[in-house]
């Protein structure tokens, strides 16, 4: 296991755009955040977000599941201090232009229980597309599931929104 981690944080190191370094202009960055508790009312703990230049680094440090809020990669050979790896899904995905186009950010999970994500300062009313790591997600224009909202259908899928298209506050992940 050391070895292909080791060998994942050497693609990475050289495109990782830390969440606090995140470009200021409009190119493209694609974010990974895991889901590490819920609050009582279903709102989704998470992660800061580890961002990169290109998709495929994203998509793959999701597929490794790593998670630790304060993992830096100068901090990556010293596993002390709670590397984690657990079994995980993507629950969506969330695209700043349509057709799954432009910057993403992921949201990792174990389940689509209708927890919801209040999105960041930097994600509200910016989201286009999705793709459905659920069989639906609900996109609210207010933040904690309020006001008007647009479902997607379908795990696997990635669907354009029409009325909720940059207007998006909150997303929850649903099993049906």
């Amino acid at each position: 296991m050391f070895g292909v981690l080791t060998s994942i944080a050497l693609v990475l190191s050289s495109t990782a755009a830390p969440a606090a370094d995140r470009p200021a202009t409009h190119d493209d960055v694609h974010c990974v955040t895991f889901v590490v508790g819920q609050e009582e009312d279903g709102q989704l703990i998470l992660t800061e977000p580890e961002c990169f230049r290109h998709e495929a680094h994203a998509q793959l440090w999701a597929l490794v599941g790593l998670q630790q809020p304060a993992f830096t990669f100068s901090s990556f050979g010293s596993f002390g201090g709670g590397l984690t790896a657990f079994s995980s899904m993507t629950l969506g995905k969330h695209y700043s232009g349509s057709n799954g186009t432009g910057s993403s950010i992921t949201v990792v999970g174990s389940s689509c229980t209708g927890g919801y994500w209040n999105t960041w300062t930097s994600w509200d009313n910016r989201i286009s597309s999705s793709y459905n790591g659920c069989a639906r997600l609900r996109h609210y224009d207010l933040p904690n599931k309020a006001g008007t909202s647009q479902n997607t259908y379908g795990a696997g899928t990635t669907d354009n929104l029409t009325y909720m298209n940059n207007r998006t506050e909150s997303i929850s992940y649903h099993s049906s």
